[in-house]
């Protein structure tokens, strides 16, 4: 029997599915929801996907591996650490900036359903390449960086690049209370901020 799905109907219930699932969750959203975001009937909606934890699914693995596509610059061996570590966090930034809400979609979901997520992010980790604790592991037995927690390290590293955008709310009201002034449309005082802290702790003597 020929396959009578379109892609761009798909694509346009994939982007539905994201909005909706990213704002409400799994057991948050319905599939009524997503049926009205993407402009179509809910009986199209199922014949392309059977129910919502299969679509549910389709989405988080697409936004795991976005998210752990920013980590592959830490497998090139031809920049210094602290230039990947940089060049992750332009990435992880802008990233966010594109999507602010995949940070809390992530952590929610794999809290709710940790050992169903458990292998999948696993796998996907495993597909991008150098992890940063391992570097930083083999760089402080070579001792070409300073005696570090590299563990800690990236809790800080990954804290500092998203937390900004998990409480973005939260951080406007204070703004607003403080009537402080505060622009940074592309990011660049947030991402100076973060090398910084990455220099003062790579480079304690300077």
């Amino acid at each position: 029997m020929k396959n009578l799905k379109d892609s761009s109907t798909e694509e346009k219930i994939m982007e539905a599915a994201k909005t909706v699932f990213m704002k409400y969750g799994l057991y948050g959203a319905r599939m009524q929801d997503i049926a009205d975001t993407a402009g179509i009937n809910k009986a199209l909606l199922h014949y392309y996907f059977r129910n919502k934890e299969k679509l549910f699914d389709k989405v988080f693995e697409g936004a795991l591996e976005k998210y752990f596509q920013q980590m592959e610059i830490f497998s090139d061996t031809n920049m210094a650490i602290q230039e990947r570590i940089f060049r992750y966090i332009d990435n992880i930034i802008d990233f966010l900036s594109e999507y602010p809400q995949m940070s809390m979609f992530i952590i929610k979901e794999i809290g709710v359903n940790q050992e169903l997520f458990r292998e999948k992010v696993i796998a996907l980790k495993k597909n991008k390449g150098s992890k940063l604790v391992a570097i930083l592991q083999e760089a402080l037995e070579q001792k070409t960086i300073p005696d570090i927690d590299p563990v800690l390290f990236v809790i800080n590293l990954h804290s500092l690049c998203s937390y900004p955008f998990i409480a973005a709310p939260l951080f406007r009201q204070i703004i607003k209370s403080n009537q402080a002034d505060w622009e940074d449309p592309q990011n660049l005082k947030l991402k100076a901020s973060v090398k910084q802290f990455v220099h003062n702790k790579l480079n304690p003597q300077n």
